[in-house]
């Protein structure tokens, strides 16, 4: 276990909390590494799930999207500066743009331009192509060893992500994806997850006993997310209807 890390929706404490539990697995021996949240199923069972990744050998599953990209908001990540303003994650929006924004929202990013005023513009470091994807990801030891140490070769680059929206579906990307290790090691792009999506929802869909079928016929080793404020034992079931 690591220690716990206090951490905000969208801010870069969920990448670096990630980052330690990569290094601590890393010197552990582990060959792949799999991150998962609360509301993630396995569908396979573990004798399944590892020799798929035993197969594997070299290669990772990661869903990476060059940026810009409308999923993304690949200029929103890339080329404005974002703050913490009492506990949420605010983005500087340029003049000119903010329009749509109701008063609040236009006082509070006239602050944050002054805020902006003596930075200088906000570049994607030239050393890596941006590239955005889920935060959940399964990667082999070769694509760890290569972020821990391109992590510990460009401090810049952490530093840059502070002021990124959603650095968690940002930074690993970008390393594993936009540098010479995709040309030295397959990166598929897929994030192994299955996951329901509506149209116009940030959010994918909470998963329910009406969705065993498709979940199964899927093939994927995992799928999110689920209802965990719901009754355990609900929960325990629905995991045992799934097989292995």
């Amino acid at each position: 276990m690591v220690s716990r890390c206090a951490s905000r929706w969208g801010g870069i404490e969920v990448v670096d909390a990630t980052l330690e539990g990569l290094a601590h697995a890393a010197s552990d021996g582990c060959d792949y590494f799999v991150l998962l949240s609360g509301q993630d199923l396995a569908l396979w069972s573990i004798e399944k799930i590892l020799g798929f990744l035993e197969r594997a050998k070299g290669r990772s599953y990661m869903e990476h999207v060059p940026l810009p990209d409308s999923r993304y908001n690949g200029r929103l990540r890339i080329d404005l500066y974002t703050y913490t303003v009492f506990g949420r994650r605010e983005t500087c929006i340029p003049a000119g743009v903010a329009s749509g924004l109701s008063w609040k929202g236009r006082l509070l990013n006239l602050v944050l331009r002054g805020r902006s005023a003596l930075k200088p513009p906000r570049r994607f470091p030239p050393y890596v192509r941006p590239y955005g994807g889920s935060q959940w990801w399964n990667l082999s030891r070769p694509a760890v060893d290569f972020v821990l140490g391109f992590l510990e070769q460009h401090p810049d680059y952490r530093a840059y992500h502070e002021h990124t929206l959603l650095p968690d579906e940002l930074l690993i990307q970008s390393i594993v994806a936009g540098t010479a290790f995709a040309r030295q090691y397959e990166v598929v792009n897929d994030s192994l997850r299955f996951m329901v999506w509506s149209a116009g929802n940030s959010h994918p869909k909470t998963l329910e006993p009406g969705d065993i079928p498709e979940m199964v016929a899927s093939g994927k080793p995992f799928a999110r997310k689920f209802d965990l404020e719901k009754d355990p034992a609900e929960l325990e079931q629905f995991a045992r209807s799934l097989g292995g």
